[in-house]
């Protein structure tokens, strides 16, 4: 009887102390880099200021069809609710098309990387099956190139701009998951050209909402 006692004493103080020993580690574990990889659909919010030959064209507009790529995330988690990331991807290549006054032609095609800073607030949660958070950050469009449409001597300048994200990660083991990750951007670009021989200048808003899932590695 004695010996069943000191057993299960033995026994509920292993599980004890790896349970918390576990713990421990998941808490050690939490600060360190991780990386972030999976398909997004990149969804553009376009509309354009245009002006030709100084003057401006009143009702046009632009259309910009939705892009696939695969996302990189690089991150460093700095503790339980504090992270940041720089994401990157396959560079995906967007088609600028004439919409509103302006005739419905391909205009021209920008080749870029995304490249976007930004730091996470993660809420606690005790759940390691959902895990949210939010994000801000700043975004630029990499251009790797133009090419001409109806538009010739196409130049594409792009800038800097904010953004925001809200996901959540969901751990399958201590250092694997799942996310999904929604990513709002404000960019916008100057083009130039000519059209038919005559030159333009444009604003391009474009805007996009980047959705996205994948698999999140913590070392």
């Amino acid at each position: 009887m004695a010996n069943n006692v000191y057993t299960k004493s033995a026994l509920a103080a292993i599980v004890f102390v790896t349970q918390g020993g576990w713990a421990v580690a998941g808490e050690q574990s939490i600060e360190g880099w991780y990386l972030r990889t999976g398909p997004v659909g990149v969804f553009f919010s376009p509309s354009v200021d245009l002006s030709m030959g100084g003057a401006p064209v009143p009702g046009a507009d632009v259309e910009v069809d939705e892009n696939f790529a695969i996302s990189l995330d690089i991150g460093y988690r700095f503790s339980e609710q504090w992270s940041a990331t720089l994401t990157i991807g396959t560079p995906p290549e967007a088609e600028l098309i004439g919409a509103g006054s302006l005739p419905p032609v391909a205009l021209g095609k920008l080749r870029y990387g995304p490249g976007i800073l930004a730091g996470q607030y993660r809420f606690k949660s005790n759940n390691p099956r959902f895990q949210p958070y939010i994000g801000a950050g700043l975004n630029y469009v990499v251009n790797l190139g133009e090419s001409d449409g109806a538009a010739s001597d196409l130049k594409i300048k792009t800038k800097v701009g904010p953004m925001v994200q809200i996901g959540f990660e969901s751990m399958v083991t201590e250092d694997v998951g799942l996310y999904f990750d929604v990513k709002k951007l404000w960019a916008e670009a100057d083009v130039s050209g000519s059209i038919g021989g005559a030159p333009f200048d444009a604003e391009v808003t474009l805007d996009p909402l980047i959705v996205g899932t994948g698999i999140i590695w913590r070392f």
